[in-house]
């Protein structure tokens, strides 16, 4: 039987396995701000399922908390934070943003929760920190429309921040693999054929991209690019210094037979996200696993984040079919 890690060096290299190699994530509302808290609910998660390896889930908006973002909290476990209000209504307002340490603040916390957590495995489990483009913080602290308009305004204003925030996610990413984290989980919200002209998605989104990925990819042995929404540019991002790819590939496409004509890169996904899940059977829920089992250069795992209020039984049935049942042998 191969390891965790073996698992994922075969995908990664598009070689046979023993089984298919997946994880699960969702997020812990309320929970995950919790450095000690959320290092035991992911190491929960792994054991319980045999999960190959942990895409680690911090609060969403982390990157923007020292920037100013405020919050609206609401009772229980299944309604994460919100903002309260936009920091940036005016293209002015991007004069106001100032410097961050990536080491501290908000992001302090998270590196506490991943330090809590490699002490906490007996087993070290290939670790995925979370990252999010510069441009996709940029627009958590407006609106994706709002930065887009801001962007055409008054290109000076918006480079100024995206290139503070690239140098703060890098001093992040360098220090998260410092205490061991295996890669990233590289999220862009700005990579749709919809939100941005190709030349803009050049300059804007991709330019800080691959500062980020070439400043730590030497660092580490496996990072995944997820690109979030419909109509992304996933044929404009293959040269990016990455192992794996994540987009919606079960609910909004391209399919993985698609992108596979023109890509040698290992895909994460296979099965439907977010609210997606919760219409569908018990039957349905098996029979994407089933069909995904077995594909060399794949591993398993929703195209985006899995929903907290997801039934338990639908997570159990995953397990079920890919490792006891032993789908792809």
């Amino acid at each position: 039987m191969l390891t965790h890690k073996q698992r994922i060096e075969n995908a990664l290299a598009l070689k046979e396995n023993d089984r298919t190699p997946y994880s699960m994530w969702m997020h812990y509302p309320n929970r995950d701000r919790h450095p000690r808290r959320l290092a035991e609910l992911a190491l929960k998660a792994q054991r319980e399922y045999d999960l190959d390896f942990i895409k680690y889930m911090p609060f969403g908006l982390y990157t923007t908390i020292d920037m100013g973002v405020d919050l609206d909290v609401y009772e229980g476990f299944e309604k994460a934070p919100t903002q309260h209000e936009p920091v940036i209504r005016d293209v002015r307002d991007w004069d106001r943003i100032r410097p961050i340490d990536g080491t501290r603040g908000e992001y302090a916390v998270v590196l506490e929760s991943q330090r809590i957590l490699m002490e906490m495995m007996e087993e070290h489990v290939p670790f995925l920190q979370t990252l999010f483009s510069p441009a996709t913080t940029l627009a958590k602290m407006c609106s994706p429309a709002v930065l887009v308009r801001h962007m055409r305004e008054d290109p000076a204003r918006v480079h100024r921040v995206l290139e503070m925030v690239t140098d703060t996610t890098i001093r992040f990413a360098r220090a998260s693999a410092d205490l061991g984290a295996d890669g990233f989980f590289y999220a862009s919200q700005l990579s749709g054929r919809q939100t941005m002209e190709k030349a803009e998605h050049e300059a804007f989104v991709e330019k800080y991209d691959l500062a980020i990925l070439n400043a730590v990819k030497d660092r580490t042995w496996f990072n995944v690019l997820h690109l979030h929404g419909a109509q992304v540019r996933i044929d404009e991002v293959q040269h990016y210094p990455v192992q794996g790819l994540s987009w919606h590939d079960r609910d909004e496409g391209p399919s993985m037979e698609e992108v596979r004509k023109y890509s040698t890169k290992a895909f994460v996904g296979g099965l439907s996200w977010g609210e997606n899940w919760l219409t569908k059977t018990e039957e349905q829920v098996v029979g994407e696993v089933r069909e995904m089992c077995g594909r060399p250069g794949l591993i398993l795992g929703p195209g985006c984040v899995i929903e907290p209020h997801t039934p338990k039984k639908f997570l159990e049935l995953v397990h079920k079919t890919v490792v006891e049942r032993s789908c792809c042998r």
